[in-house]
């Protein structure tokens, strides 16, 4: 039995114990077989998995294991998806607001307030241009979160150069280097050359000297050539019962001893490590000849455990990746990162110290509740849903098997003398009557629709969905709890990202801001700033009947209490039409800048009209002060005002234009007038009599 103060879970040394490893990692998952087993169930649970199921469903006596069935051969045996209804519901509940979640920096240190919100804009960009596949292990993770009832995230750096062969030909170099093109051809410099070429290309020099007799004697040759480079953090979504062990006895994941982060790796990807990034190359050709031995032919005393967490692959490698939190010879703590394969004894891929700047696990970890202050406490929804539709089924079962019966009855006949055939139309040879009959049919059960009703009560009250006999309230407060879990888990999704980003990625990086016509440079900032991302979301905004409510109070506060102007009302008009109709307050609301632009348009076109002879019309509803204000810059020109005074039909449009917008500005003043008791005093103005 292993012990969290043994030294080789405590002090790091030159070479790491891989035996003792080895039988930690084989002891770790043996202590939580219990909690995978009930994992297993989750599974089983929410995609209707059991034993003796049949395509039909129904139950046949020759898919038990007993030979018998219950209540008799043939029965109805319905999958009903409850559990998986209302996973898949939080899922996609959660990944909506998580795509909807307003993200924001908050700066660690008060002179970086400024850089704040060009950050959040920037890991936002971050997030939905180089991390393609962001959402979908996000997704992914939702998925192990409620199904589970834990979520992990892997969170990393990812740092590869992608290379294509690209041909090049003898006479193309003739016309640029025509003395390289000679030496080639009569193989004076091969030496020299393939020097040039194997450092030029990054390749041997066999593959360079391959690649100049090709040259001499086809005339054509490929050469690798860069042709991009990855370098951006990423996330993966990882399976708690599978691909990620921690002690049972962990508390806090970031102050475990050491943590199990298990791949599968096919032969060409661990020799690929070789080269990209230095692994032994004997561990390497020991590991790959161990594919065909999986882990429960080795280990026999691991059979109890799930084959999902011990599954082997025949095409495939398991390595296990043990990260280690160990004190050096001066007792400074520091993550270790140990790669080794079960099945090789002794040998060990690398032993090295992570450099993560945020000096933590790059795991992420949130449990779907907090019973219990150990990690591996957790319930899950098909655990804590798995009795509600278990009794859906029965009764569903029940009825079905009570309709079936209700259609084909059984028939009862004389002991030894069974009709030799039955239906429409059949002859059947007399009988004294009665003989023959069909047995009596169950008699309709309406309680069977009403407890189904009740059972579906009590699930959705005690899941909190939008439902009838579900107190809104109550509802609402419960979506909202788990809506903050996860994004409290994404809070420090983000901060991880950022970290890594700051250590490794480009000095430099390009986006566009959002309003922003052209490209602003954007530096990441020093590698020691910190800033605490959150993420805020409002279940109730899913309600557009509550919103709209919401909307409508604000505009009625605002209009007596807001003094000093500081509600946007263009930005409360936009979230209105938002609960309308989503996606139309972007196409129908107007920045501000672009409809100060549109009224003067419009006024010079009114001005165009008026001059021409074109009677005025003005709207109710429009920007007169500002159109006004257009109007009499207009009036100001010496040449306008000396043609309206020759022109005396010209005069009148203007003058009835003029009433009519002024009259549209008094009726304004007046609805101010009539809330107020009187009209409002201007800045300097004490008395109304001058």
């Amino acid at each position: 039995m292993h012990n969290s103060s043994d030294p080789e879970l405590l002090f790091v040394s030159k070479e790491p114990d891989i035996n003792y490893l080895r039988d930690t990692y084989r002891e770790t998952q043996s202590n939580l077989g219990e909690w995978i087993d009930r994992r297993q169930r989750d599974y089983d649970v929410r995609n209707c998995i059991w034993a003796g199921k049949s395509n039909d469903f129904k139950k046949h006596s020759a898919d038990s294991q007993t030979g018998e069935v219950f209540p008799w051969d043939g029965a109805s045996d319905q999958e009903i998806r409850l559990v998986d209804n209302q996973v898949n519901k939080c899922v996609a509940m959660s990944l909506n607001a998580i795509r909807q979640a307003h993200l924001v920096a908050t700066p660690v240190e008060s002179n970086d307030i400024a850089r704040a919100n060009v950050i959040s804009m920037f890991v936002r960009w971050l997030v939905n241009t180089k991390m393609d596949d962001f959402y979908e292990q996000v997704e992914l993770g939702l998925n192990h979160f409620f199904e589970k009832g834990m979520m992990v995230h892997y969170v990393y750096y990812e740092q590869q150069d992608l290379k294509q062969q690209q041909s090049i030909k003898l006479d193309e170099i003739a016309m640029a280097l025509p003395q390289i093109a000679e030496a080639i051809g009569d193989g004076s410099m091969d030496e020299e050359l393939s020097a040039a070429m194997s450092e030029q290309f990054d390749v041997s020099k066999t593959k360079a000297r391959a690649m100049l007799k090709e040259l001499r004697k086809e005339g054509e040759t490929t050469v690798p050539v860069l042709r991009k480079v990855v370098s951006r953090p990423r996330i993966k979504a990882l399976a708690p019962d599978e691909d990620v062990f921690w002690p049972n006895y962990t508390i806090d994941p970031q102050e475990a001893p050491y943590v199990f982060h298990v791949l599968n790796m096919t032969p060409e990807q661990l020799r690929s490590k070789i080269h990209n990034e230095g692994w032994d190359e004997e561990f390497v050709e020991k590991a790959i000849e161990s594919a065909n031995v999986g882990e429960n032919d080795v280990y026999t005393h691991n059979l109890s455990l799930q084959d999902e967490v011990l599954r082997d692959d025949d095409e495939t490698i398991r390595i296990v990746y043990c990260y280690q939190r160990l004190l050096d010879e001066d007792d400074v703590p520091g993550i270790y990162c140990t790669v080794f394969c079960n099945e090789v004894a002794d040998l060990y891929a690398k032993h090295t110290l992570m450099d993560y700047g945020h000096g933590g696990y790059p795991f992420i970890v949130s449990t779907y509740e907090k019973t219990s202050k150990r990690l591996y406490s957790s319930r899950s929804i098909p655990e804590v849903g798995e009795p509600f539709q278990q009794v859906i089924k029965v009764e569903y079962d029940a009825s079905i098997d009570r309709q079936s019966l209700s259609t084909v009855p059984p028939i009862e006949h004389p002991l030894g003398r069974a009709p030799s055939k039955w239906g429409p139309g059949v002859r059947i040879p007399y009988r004294t009557p009665g003989e023959i009959r069909f047995a009596d049919t169950p008699r309709y059960d309406a309680g069977s629709v009403e407890v189904r009703r009740l059972v579906q009560e009590m699930f959705d009250r005690y899941m909190g969905n939008n439902a009838p006999g579900v107190d809104p309230v109550e509802g609402q407060i419960k979506q909202q709890h788990f809506i903050n879990k996860v994004l409290h888990h994404m809070k420090y999704v983000m901060n991880q990202v950022y970290s890594l980003y700051q250590q490794y990625g480009p000095n430099e990086e390009y986006f566009r801001v959002t309003g922003v016509q052209d490209m602003q440079k954007y530096a990441k900032g020093r590698a020691g700033e910190r800033f605490d991302f959150y993420m805020q979301y409002d279940v109730a905004t899913q309600d557009p009947e509550q919103m709209l409510e919401r909307v409508k109070t604000i505009g009625q506060i605002s209009s007596t209490m807001d003094k000093n102007g500081v509600v946007d009302t263009e930005q409360l008009l936009a979230l209105a039409i938002a609960q309308i109709m989503p996606g139309a307050a972007e196409k129908i609301v107007l920045p501000k800048e672009t409809a100060t632009q549109k009224a003067i348009e419009e006024e010079r076109q009114t001005i165009a009209e008026l001059a021409a002879g074109v009677p005025p019309n003005v709207r109710e509803n429009d920007a007169h002060e500002m159109k006004l204000q257009v109007f009499q810059s207009w009036l100001q020109q010496p040449d306008i005002q000396q043609k309206a005074q020759q022109d005396p039909a010209l005069q009148e449009r203007i003058k009835t234009y003029m009433q009519q917008r002024q009259m549209q500005i008094q009726q304004k003043q007046n609805a101010t007038i009539g809330r107020l008791g009187a009209a409002p005093t201007q800045f300097g103005q004490t008395s109304s009599a001058a």
